[in-house]
């Protein structure tokens, strides 16, 4: 049996667990939902799609326009597995409903199929991508939906990628040696994080890895139920990055290190056991290694960070060595949810204005997740919206010169 068949299987019997005996309709797992908080309908919430799915597994419904908006809403945040007293997996569920549904609706599955062939050639789509932002004016291309989502975010693309083949960054005297999984947004939308990082590392004199051979962790392609494209480029990740002699694994993304770390184990039977999200890495500094910063500063948690990862006190306690002041602030879901900012919306912004409301006191709103860094951003005009690795890296600056 392939690795491919065992994780049929092993999704397949987490499906199955979602029984009457299994769930008990206590609705726990509906008081962080996103979605429900913003639609209140029981088909809107985790407990609603639990019920929808034991009814499809049972062959009870069939596929049909309701059924699949409900399920591909979903935002696979995982606050739900957190809340379910009984240990039940929703989103692993959820990600095999939608592997038999994907089919179903004719403008998911043709985005689908152009993430996965944008995918395959990330390098070249960011070309073609630039080149169209170049010519916008002259053949309004971002008017045609995806493009037209893309633009409503306000992205601006940079004028090169961060990585381009293998890089190594040398130190004279290191201390170590670590890798980089810098994930599609940082590479070519916001590659000045993916530098912080390295000038962080290199200062405290880590040599620093880009590996060849490094693709999309196929989050995008499981949350349209593509699992044999995102199994592809699981494969693909782990042949280029279980080979480096490596202390860690580090990743500006959440749910990238989710998905190297976690989610390849069900997907491919596999996975990145020494992968860290970046606060996770430095949290193990010492306040004397910053300099202090008094400004008000909001962190927001991202989903797969605080439910996939279990890092929260880390990021707060980095930001508190430095000085800043954290505002207390309600955690909550930012509302991007990879493509679910391209197929809802409205209801992605809406989820978004409940944590613009929560942030209006903070001079600076700092994250580890570059996706939620663009849906704030896309929002957020007045004061700074920073990856966590920019902070370091601005800190550690400031305490060299001094």
């Amino acid at each position: 049996m392939d690795k491919t068949q065992k994780s049929d299987n092993n999704l397949s019997s987490v499906f199955c667990s979602l029984s009457s005996d299994a769930c008990v309709r206590c609705g726990s797992c509906k008081a962080l939902c996103p979605t429900y908080i913003e639609d209140v309908t029981e088909g809107m919430s985790a407990r609603g799609r639990v019920v929808l799915l034991e009814k499809f597994y049972e062959g009870e419904l069939e596929p049909s326009k309701k059924l699949d908006e409900r399920i591909f809403s979903c935002m696979l945040c995982g606050a739900c597995n957190k809340l379910c007293p009984l240990g039940i997996n929703v989103t692993d569920a959820m990600y095999e409903a939608r592997n038999r549904l994907r089919g179903f609706n004719k403008k998911r599955r043709f985005l689908g199929l152009g993430i996965r062939l944008g995918l395959k050639k990330a390098s070249n789509s960011f070309r073609v991508l630039k080149f169209l932002e170049t010519i916008n004016e002259m053949l309004p291309v971002f008017r045609i939906y995806p493009f037209s989502a893309i633009k409503r975010m306000d992205v601006t693309l940079p004028d090169s990628a961060l990585r381009d083949g293998m890089s190594i960054f040398r130190v004279s005297k290191p201390r170590g040696r670590i890798a980089i999984f810098a994930g599609c947004s940082v590479n070519f939308i916001y590659p000045n994080i993916g530098r912080s990082l390295i000038e962080s590392l290199n200062a405290m004199n880590y040599d620093v890895v880009l590996p060849k051979g490094e693709v999309c962790c196929g989050a995008p392609l499981m949350g349209l139920g593509r699992r044999e494209d995102a199994a592809e480029m699981a494969e693909r990740n782990m042949n280029a990055f279980k080979k480096l002699n490596v202390e860690a694994v580090i990743g500006l993304c959440p749910t990238c290190i989710d998905s190297i770390k976690n989610r390849y184990r069900s997907l491919i039977g596999d996975g990145i056991d020494n992968a860290v999200e970046v606060s996770q890495f430095f949290g193990k500094l010492q306040p004397s290694a910053f300099s202090p910063q008094p400004s008000k500063v909001s962190y927001h948690d991202p989903c797969h960070s605080i439910y996939g990862l279990d890092v929260s006190v880390e990021p707060r306690q980095i930001l508190r060595s430095m000085g800043f002041h954290l505002m207390d602030s309600e955690r909550g879901c930012c509302g991007f949810g990879g493509t679910f900012r391209l197929l809802y919306q409205e209801l992605s912004e809406c989820i978004l204005e409940k944590r613009i409301e929560e942030y209006k006191r903070a001079d600076m709103i700092v994250t580890s997740c570059p996706n939620c860094i663009l849906q704030l951003r896309s929002r957020i005009k007045d004061r700074p919206v920073k990856h966590i690795a920019e902070v370091i890296n601005e800190c550690i600056r400031i305490k060299a010169c001094n």
